[in-house]
């Protein structure tokens, strides 16, 4: 499997290069006899269907021009959603005044925090927190951090 993910990735470096975008996550699994093979991408302004689409399309072919998944295979190419965690800093840039729930790598501890994301300046993020602190946070301490939703 780490193969194909290997090819995969080399295959998609090019595609999401021309479509000014960039790999969030990839997974390649068997589900009910066939492989699945679901991409999530996104672009600093945030990625559109028609995006997700062409990627798709663009995708497909190169795996099948190259032979890189052999038998049944579904492909899925989307935006990471908003259930996802983010992984890199590059994504909280489009994100300032959006709340999340952080939690982050303190002395001898895991700690979590819920907030409103202030900035974002090199490798540091600022919160806003509700019960009005400012917490600053180098992204390397960063375990996981999942958009709150208002609701």
């Amino acid at each position: 499997m780490n193969e194909i993910r290997e090819k995969v990735e080399i295959l998609l470096s090019t595609i999401l290069e021309q479509h000014e975008a960039f790999l969030v996550d990839l997974s390649i699994r068997s589900e009910r006899g066939e492989k699945l093979l679901q991409v999530f991408v996104d672009t600093d302004k945030g990625i559109t269907i028609e995006s997700c689409t062409q990627i798709s399309r663009e995708l497909a072919n190169g795996l099948e021009r190259d032979g890189i998944i052999q038998g049944a295979h579904r492909l899925e190419v989307s935006s990471p959603g908003i259930d996802k965690p983010l992984r890199m800093l590059r994504q909280y840039k489009k994100n300032v005044g959006r709340r999340f729930k952080v939690i982050h790598q303190a002395p001898d501890t895991q700690l979590m925090l819920v907030g409103t994301l202030e900035a974002v300046e090199e490798e540091r993020l600022t919160f806003q927190t509700d019960d009005g602190r400012t917490v600053t946070l180098d992204f390397s301490k960063i375990i996981e951090s999942k958009e709150e939703l208002p609701w």
